[in-house]
C-alpha cells in the first residue's frame, strides 16, 4: 500500500464516532484508519488514467462499481475485506478501511465498497474486531504493526 518503506501505523487511531461503534443507530459497518502519509494511487485532486486496466478488476453492483478483488469470490464466511478510497476522502493517503461486509444488512452489503479497491480479506482475527467495533470509551489505536 505504501511507497514509503518507512511507513507505519504504530500509534495510528482508527476513526471513532458513532457510525464507527458497533450498536449505536449510525454504525456503518466499516472502521477506518488514517496513516500517516502518501501511498502511490496518486494526489487525491488526479484522476487514475488507466482505463484498461481498472476495467479488468472492475465489479458493477447496484449503485455503483467497486474495483480489485470481488467479494463474491472471498472464501471467509465473516466476509470482512480490507479496502482504499479511489476517490474522496483519504485518496491517496495512507488510509484504509476494513469493511463488515458479510454481517452488515442486506440492504447494504456489497455496496459498503462502492467507488473503493478490494485489496484483501480478513482470514483470521474476526473476535478482536468484533470487540474493536463496540469500542466506545476511546478510539482503538494500533500499538504495534509490521510492514506490507
Amino acid at each position: 500500500m505504501s511507497i514509503d518503506p518507512k511507513c507505519t501505523y504504530n500509534q495510528c487511531e482508527f476513526k471513532h464516532s458513532p457510525q464507527f461503534v458497533e450498536g449505536s443507530p449510525q454504525y456503518r459497518w466499516v472502521h477506518t484508519l488514517n496513516g500517516l502519509g502518501r501511498n502511490a494511487v496518486g494526489r487525491p485532486t488526479e484522476n487514475i488514467i488507466d482505463t484498461e486496466n481498472l476495467q479488468l478488476c472492475c465489479n458493477a453492483i447496484y449503485g455503483g462499481t467497486y474495483y480489485g478483488m470481488d467479494f463474491k469470490n472471498i472464501p471467509d464466511e465473516n466476509g470482512v475485506v480490507l479496502t482504499v478510497p479511489l476517490t474522496g476522502p483519504g485518496r491517496g493517503s495512507t488510509s484504509f478501511s476494513i469493511v463488515r461486509v458479510g454481517e452488515s444488512p442486506q440492504e447494504w452489503k456489497e455496496r459498503l465498497l462502492v467507488n473503493s479497491a478490494v485489496l484483501g480479506y480478513l482470514e483470521s482475527g474476526i473476535e478482536t474486531l468484533r470487540a474493536m467495533a463496540r469500542q466506545k470509551s476511546a478510539p482503538p489505536i494500533v500499538v504495534k504493526s509490521g510492514s506490507f
